[in-house]
């Protein structure tokens, strides 16, 4: 009998965090019964609006013959994953990970007001090296009854922020900017293996 099966049906916030630990082949990252990272120096980005999305898109051509209307064959050629999300936290130090084209400092600068002197900036401009860093998704299942702390966790083992940094100020509405990840492969690990993992406990 075919029936509905609301085990199957995930809802729940994803957690952005940035400087996880690369697993090992045949491993999993590591978390807590609270869903965090347990190894290396993980960074959680704060709050997002709206969905966190894991996109997974391998490149398709078809393999087509002047004799056949339809293709015949497929082989992939490429992919592409990331995670994009709305990040809603705007202070410097947060949104340091996100302009890859620039550089973070804090100080002091006497010539700004009394009580007001403490500052942090990031400098742009100028071409510089990329940074690259392993960006996990961390969402809570809400099914698992009488088991909490089980996760969906989606890892990216190598990953670069591609996408342009807009802060857009206004009266009516929070700044708010997004942010997507694009992974890279890791040519070391095992074909199938290469650029990331999604896992959930059950």
């Amino acid at each position: 009998m075919a029936n509905v099966d609301a085990t199957k049906i995930h809802q729940g916030p994803g957690k952005l965090w940035l400087n996880c630990t690369v697993p090992a082949a045949d491993h999993r990252l590591l978390i807590d019964a609270a869903g965090e990272p347990t190894e290396g120096t993980p960074v959680f980005v704060g709050a997002t609006e709206g969905a966190t999305t894991l996109s997974l898109a391998p490149k398709l051509d078809k393999i087509e013959a002047d004799q056949v209307s339809a293709a015949i064959d497929v082989v992939m050629t490429g992919e592409v994953e990331s995670l994009e999300v709305t990040m809603k936290e705007s202070d410097l130090a947060k949104l340091k990970y996100f302009v890859q084209h620039g550089t973070f400092s804090t100080g002091t600068d006497t010539g700004l007001p009394a009580g007001a002197q403490a500052f942090e900036e990031i400098k742009f401009g100028g071409i510089l090296a990329i940074p690259k860093t392993s960006v996990a998704v961390i969402s809570p299942r809400r099914d698992v009854a009488g088991s909490p702390g089980k996760f969906v966790v989606s890892q990216l083992y190598s990953a670069y922020q591609v996408e342009a940094v807009q802060l857009p100020f206004s009266r009516g509405k929070e700044t708010t900017y997004k942010v997507k990840f694009e992974g890279l492969a890791v040519v070391t690990r095992a074909s199938g293996d290469q650029v990331g993992k999604i896992y959930r406990q059950t």
